[in-house]
This record gives structure tokens, sequence and C-alpha cells, in this order.
């Protein structure tokens, strides 16, 4: 008996707090800048990704040494 009592105010409380956090629906509206905007700001953050990596790179290949220029003979 205890056992059903636990169950079904477990049920209850799960009902409840679906009811209190459930999404409302929406009336919002996107407007032709708001699509630019998130083109823009992902174009942007690819742009900085790629110059982060490409300067990370470089960085690492000056700490072994290969941004040195090679010379076959010496200097006159």
């Amino acid at each position: 008996m205890n056992r059903l009592r636990s169950t079904r105010s477990d049920a209850a409380v799960a009902v409840l707090l679906l009811v209190l956090f459930a999404p409302a629906p929406a009336a919002a509206y996107l407007d032709p800048a708001s699509g630019s905007l998130v083109l823009q700001l992902l174009l942007g953050g690819i742009a900085g990704l790629l110059l982060f990596f490409k300067l990370l790179w470089r960085r690492l290949l000056g700490w072994f040494g290969a941004d040195r220029k090679k010379t076959d003979a010496a200097p006159r």
C-alpha cells in the first residue's frame, strides 16, 4: 500500500513539473536582417578559426625551426 502511494506521488510530481516547465508557444518573427546577421556571425567565426589555426601552425613550425631558410652556399 505504501509503495502504491509512492508511485502516485512520483507521477503527480512528474506531471506538475512537466506542466510548469513546458515551453510556451512563441510568436516570433525573424526579419531578413536577422538571417544576414546569423550568416555574418557564421562566416566570421569560420574565418577566425582558420586564422587561429594558421597562426598556431606557424608557431609550431617555428618551434621546430622549420621557418628558417636553408642556405646551401656560404655568403660572399
